[in-house]
Parts: structure tokens; C-alpha cells; sequence
């Protein structure tokens, strides 16, 4: 049985993230047959207030593409400020300092539920794409807050269950493929503004729309195989869901629904 859900398993994501090669795959996804060419981490990325001396921490940076719009912009970089990205995974942690060594930012190793740093010490505290992995989001929204500076902000982007995720579960309903439908996702759209006003008293949400238009459906098989391989997901249904989506495409491409976007908190 696909236990495709089960997005907080803690061994389950190590293994996913041990390296950057399934998270790259699926954003590869995203940039090839996305409609919306801004780019949601662009997008992401223009949405904060960036000023000069402050201090930044991003929790599940994974590759730490986020920043490649702060080193092509030379008056950020200006801005002298101090910035901490940060994994729990050891993979994704060496490819940070791989990347990222000999530039102004440092990189830790932070699990979000246990945060190694006194309170009230940052301006801004990123969190993307990750909070639905997180098992205590009571806890990691605690730490999170413990951390904020009084005036300070946290970004938290994620997705909706309305999106690439509601499209996938249809198709395998249809086809008889079993998988688990009791939804153990943490963290999203729906939920999200909920469980953020329980630690913080301001909270915005701000949605990116946007879908994907497939030509090449080995593309999104390989993008769903990344994903579910390690949740039980056989490979002899492989062409039984190469079938189904190719029937599903119009006018050549497949059209794939996506919800994304972002919450904005604050202690006031």
C-alpha cells in the first residue's frame, strides 16, 4: 500500500534528503512545466524585508537555492547582513557548505525542534516547503516564536491539498492503486493560519497561482517516483500510470492544478 501521506515520517525524509538528487528532481519539475515563470522561489524571495544589519535564519534550506537571487543582487549583499541557512540532514548540510563556502553565510545543522540559539536573536526566520514534515508543529512554531525578535517576521511557504496532491490521489482512486487516505500532512494552506495564531498574533497568507503544463509524462512519473518510491509505490504500476495520464492530456499536455503559497507571522 502507497503510504504516499506520511510526510513526517522522520526516517522517511532522511533517506528522501540524504542527497540533493530527489530535490532536485522535483523542483526540475516545477521549473520545466511551470505556467507561472516568475518562479516560486523568486517570488518567495521578492516578498521579504530585507534591511541592512539584520539577522536571517532559514530552517530546511535542502540546496539553498533561495539565495541565488541574494548574490545576484549586489545591494543586499550590501546590506551587510548576517545570515544563517540551516538542514537537519547530513547530505543536505555538506552540499550547503559546498555550495555556499567562501560566502558571507553560515551554514548549521538545526533540527526546527530544538532550535540551538537564545531567544529573541533573529529579524527574519525563513521556513519553506518544510513545516509539513515536521511531526510536533506545536513545538516547531514554539521554537520558531522563542527565536523571533519581538518585531521580528517568519516566512513559512507550503502547499494546499487542493493542488498536484488532490490530482494524484484521483488518479489513483481510479486506477485501484491502494494507498493510504488518511492525510498525515502537518503543515498547509488549509491548516496552516490556524495553527500559526497559536503562537503568533499576526499571521497574513499570500497564494502563488500557478499550474503545470506537461507534454512529457515520464517527466511527472519520474517526479511521482521520487517522491513515493520509499513509501511503497511499485514500479509495476508504472505503466498503467503512463497510460492513464497520457489519456488525460489535452491538446498535447497534461494539466496539472498546483496551490501554493505563504504565511506571514508576527509575535503582534
Amino acid at each position: 500500500m502507497i503510504d504516499i501521506n506520511n510526510m513526517s515520517d522522520k526516517t522517511a525524509i532522511k533517506e528522501q534528503y540524504k542527497n540533493s538528487d530527489n530535490l532536485k528532481l522535483r523542483k526540475g519539475l516545477h521549473e520545466k512545466y511551470s505556467v507561472n515563470k516568475v518562479g516560486f522561489q523568486k517570488w518567495m524571495f521578492e516578498q521579504y524585508p530585507f534591511r541592512a544589519k539584520m539577522k536571517v535564519l532559514e530552517l530546511g534550506s535542502g540546496r539553498g537555492e533561495l539565495w541565488n537571487y541574494y548574490f545576484e543582487n549586489e545591494m543586499l549583499q550590501g546590506y551587510e547582513m548576517d545570515i544563517t541557512v540551516s538542514d537537519f540532514s547530513d547530505g543536505m548540510v555538506d552540499y550547503l557548505q559546498h555550495t555556499l563556502q567562501g560566502k558571507r553565510i553560515s551554514v548549521r545543522k538545526i533540527d526546527i525542534l530544538n532550535i540551538p540559539f537564545e531567544g529573541d536573536m533573529f529579524d527574519l526566520i525563513i521556513a519553506n516547503s518544510m513545516l509539513y514534515h515536521v511531526k510536533d508543529i506545536d513545538l516547531a512554531l514554539s521554537e520558531v516564536k522563542r527565536v523571533l525578535k519581538k518585531d521580528g517576521l517568519f516566512y513559512c511557504a507550503t502547499f494546499g491539498m487542493n493542488g498536484t496532491t488532490r490530482h494524484l490521489f484521483k488518479a489513483l482512486d481510479e486506477l485501484g492503486i491502494p494507498y493510504n487516505h488518511e492525510a498525515n500532512v502537518s503543515f498547509t494552506l488549509q491548516n496552516g493560519m490556524q495553527l500559526l495564531k497559536k503562537h503568533f498574533g499576526r499571521v497574513k497568507r499570500y497564494d502563488y497561482e500557478d499550474a503545470l503544463l506537461i507534454d512529457k509524462v515520464e517527466d511527472y512519473l519520474e517526479y511521482i517516483y521520487s517522491m513515493a518510491s520509499l513509501k511503497g509505490l511499485d514500479w509495476k504500476y508504472y505503466d498503467i500510470l503512463l497510460n492513464y495520464f497520457h489519456s488525460q492530456k489535452v491538446n498535447g499536455y497534461l494539466h496539472i492544478p498546483k496551490e501554493y503559497g505563504m504565511f506571514v507571522a508576527g509575535k503582534e
